[in-house]
């Protein structure tokens, strides 16, 4: 870009008046505005001073001699702590069996299966799983591994991401102008973190997660530092790698789009100081527009969809698990029971019908009376395979033979053939020989606003009034079988009550648990506009059993896009993972609310505590968490008395030295609120290993603020005194915990001095039921 200067030490507000820097970027600052106050002995002529007592602020050069050998050093300390004795428990441990079984082993499997995470980390430990030579037959229901099970390979393949923390966290601090000694502080922090190393010693997702999570902030700490050099090369290849980063850690765990989104505010402030640059060319800002767009937000977008294709490229055998995906998705899935079934739909015919309203299921009924209202036989949504769900479809009248329900005679028998559109149909429970049936004399169970659908007996004469018929309308149907008659799977349809006018729904309210088994309330819909597309008011017949016709490959009358497909699959992660609520009833063991996190009140118990078993505590460093949490709680209060400070003109600031540290500061205490306090916004059930991406970002601010804090005023001799103290804390607290890091095999009550918080379930858990 024409005007960027050669130099990397020159920043937004440290150009000269007059440079062709300050006139394509920001001008300067207030003067007199700087990051600390400075002592009597400091003035404005004592630059040299301060240039000696902090070495690296300013400067772009890496000094290798130095920080290559920490660096190396740190990486191998990394990699003791994480493998050390890693396959010394050989049993299924903590969440091991839920993330194998139904990741890994399902991808060696090619077999189709849903859950609430993206799938790039699962692919990972499924990838570990196919490296460890895994036949993908092991079930993993829990207790012990057998003997073809290689699974201190995985643990170690997945350390391996936690091992990539502690370079990154020494490459971050450096880029945010930590000088070496100092980052390599931080990165050891990160190293003895006891909770950081035992969740990143099994096969679980956190360390994949925190891992990318990691390389976002190193990536954008990168970034950061070549904002003086904009189009440059360098710029443009760590906002490129910055993106990579953002579609890796989003991939992983929807925990990454907090990532996004400190980029993303990083980007809107960066992009912000530009605007209010009346100097930079409107030509210029908008190619900053459109990289950052390309870069921060198709990039990522690309990379989160790519992994989605390359799951459904997998996972192309059938599981019932993908019920709710699209039907043109479902057929084409290897062993699937529905690909083949007769084309029409004839009276006689037993079929099941499926509610396009995700978690409703199929159209179910059995023996239960509602305890109110008509106190008939109960029709519920219910989401699993049962013969309760099979009707026997049986048309009463063609389309176009009658005008109102008085023209429909009740007594006749069934007119055979294939059931169209308009036509009038009765539906038979097979397993309690009762009719569909709704009047809108009483009101639904849950939702008052729609009318009870209730089922009664053939025997009763009920069930020959119009309230039993029903008119099929055929909605959007798939283009191959748009012939006005009803298919399986691709003619989605509104059953529309012949006698109150109103349609079927699935009303996305559950059952009481105590009367109907929290199954999904149907209801019928007789208020006025009901939009053609609503998903609530369509079934459709995904089970067509008849004797008397041939089957065919109803795939080739399908169809699919990966756009929809995709759409499907995240919408269904969403609602599941709202579904996962804590049961206020009673306390769980493992759960804990996130007020707990940063001082670490609950620790978790990962396996069973019996005396003869090898017990892990996912318990963190106790310096680390309760001073990370101390400096992110008190640093807004430190903004707030610095903001009044200068308002009353009672400090003398630098220019230079403000935007240095309160950049840095603001991008790492950042991360730490934006990946912590959305969790009092959610509903779900939450642990404590949720923390760990913020506990990563505030344990770096934690030696930020040491590190700034102390050099403000003490002096040489005695920030290298900090830096010793602070090395020797941390190290003894990870050794004295480490115990329950790489496994206690003995009584608990051998190993003393572990209840440093009367909360801790280290000897006793007071919740246990």
């Amino acid at each position: 870009m024409s005007g960027t200067p050669k130099s990397t030490s020159v920043f937004y507000d440290q150009a000269k008046p007059g440079s062709r820097f300050d006139d394509m970027h920001l001008p300067q600052r207030p003067a007199g505005f700087s990051a600390y106050p400075l002592s009597d002995k400091e003035g404005d002529s004592s630059a040299a001073a301060y240039a000696n007592l902090r070495p690296v602020r300013g400067r772009a050069r890496w000094n290798w001699s130095s920080d290559r050998i920490l660096l190396v050093l740190l990486t191998l300390l990394a990699i003791f702590t994480k493998v050390y004795r890693i396959g010394r428990r050989d049993s299924v441990s903590w969440d091991e069996s839920h993330f194998y079984k139904n990741f890994s082993q399902k991808y060696l499997r090619h077999l189709f299966h849903h859950d609430v995470h993206p799938p790039l980390a699962k692919m990972l430990i499924a990838f570990s799983n196919y490296l460890a030579d895994s036949n993908g037959t092991y079930t993993f229901d829990g207790g012990d591994y057998p003997a073809f099970v290689n699974y201190t390979f995985m643990r170690v393949f997945n350390a391996a991401f936690g091992i990539a923390l502690t370079p990154m966290a020494f490459l971050t601090c450096r880029q945010l102008r930590l000088p070496t000694h100092f980052a390599a502080m931080a990165a050891l922090f990160v190293t003895l973190d006891n909770a950081i190393c035992v969740m990143s010693r099994f096969i679980l997702l956190d360390a994949p997660l925190l891992c990318f999570t990691a390389l976002s902030l190193t990536m954008l700490s990168y970034f950061y530092r070549q904002r003086a050099n904009p189009f440059s090369p360098e710029w443009f290849k760590y906002l490129v790698l910055t993106g990579v980063a953002l579609g890796l850690v989003s991939s992983s765990k929807w925990v990454g789009f907090f990532a996004v989104a400190l980029v993303g505010l990083y980007t809107i402030h960066e992009l912000y100081e530009m605007f209010c640059n009346v100097r930079m060319p409107a030509r210029d800002y908008a190619m900053h527009w459109a990289v950052r767009v390309m870069a921060l937000l198709m990039m990522p977008l690309l990379i989160y969809m790519t992994c989605f294709a390359a799951h459904f490229l997998m996972l192309n055998r059938y599981d019932n698990s993908a019920n709710f995906m699209p039907m043109g998705f479902q057929v084409r899935l290897r062993g699937n029971p529905l690909s083949r079934q007769p084309f029409d739909v004839q009276t006689g015919a037993k079929v099941r019908l499926y509610s396009q309203a995700s978690g409703a299921g199929y159209l179910h009924s059995h023996s239960h009376k509602y305890p109110s209202g008509s106190q008939r036989q109960q029709i519920t949504g219910y989401g699993f395979a049962d013969q309760n769900n099979f009707w026997n479809i049986e048309r009463r009248r063609v389309a176009g033979t009658f005008k109102n329900a008085d023209d429909v005679p009740l007594h006749d028998a069934p007119i055979d053939g294939p059931i169209g559109n308009g036509d009038v149909i009765s539906l038979h429970h097979n397993s309690t020989d009762s009719y569909l049936y709704s009047e809108d004399t009483f009101k639904a169970p849950i939702s008052s606003q729609y009318s009870e659908v209730s089922a009664v007996s053939s025997e009763r004469s009920e069930a020959r009034l119009a309230s039993s018929l029903w008119v099929v309308d055929i909605v959007n149907p798939e283009k191959r079988m748009n012939d006005g008659r009803i298919h399986p799977l691709g003619t989605p349809v509104r059953l529309r009550n012949l006698a109150s006018n109103c349609i079927l729904v699935a009303t996305g309210e559950r059952l009481d648990k105590d009367w109907g088994w929290g199954q999904a309330e149907v209801a019928c819909d007789g208020s006025d506009g009901v939009s053609l597309g609503s998903s609530k008011h369509l079934w459709t017949i995904e089970r067509n059993s008849n004797k008397n016709l041939t089957a065919v490959d109803l795939g080739k009358y399908m169809s699919t896009s990966f756009l929809k497909n995709f759409a499907v699959l995240n919408r269904q992660m969403w609602l599941t993972n709202n579904a996962l609520i804590p049961d206020h009833d009673k306390h769980n063991v493992l759960e804990s609310d996130p007020w707990s996190w940063p001082f670490m009140v609950y620790p978790m118990r990962m396996v069973g505590w019996d005396d003869s078993s090898i017990k892990y505590l996912e318990i963190g460093n106790p310096f680390l968490w309760w001073g990370s949490a101390t400096v992110c709680l008190l640093f807004p209060l430190q903004l707030f008395y610095w903001l009044v400070c200068w308002q009353r003109k009672c400090l003398n600031w630098r220019t230079a030295s403000f935007r240095e540290y309160i950049d840095g500061a603001m991008i790492l205490w950042g991360g730490w609120a934006l990946h912590y306090l959305p969790f009092f916004a959610m509903g779900r059930v939450t642990y404590i290993h949720h923390y760990l991406p913020a506990l990563y970002f505030g344990i770096l601010f934690l030696a930020y603020q040491i590190y700034n804090v102390s050099a403000w005023y003490l002096s040489e001799r005695s920030l290298r005194r900090v830096l010793f103290a602070c090395c020797v804390t941390v190290l003894f607290g990870f050794w004295w915990f480490s115990p329950l890091t790489y496994g206690w095999d003995r009584p608990i009550t051998d190993l003393k001095g572990m209840q440093w918080a009367s909360s801790w379930p280290v000897y006793e858990d007071k919740f246990e039921l």
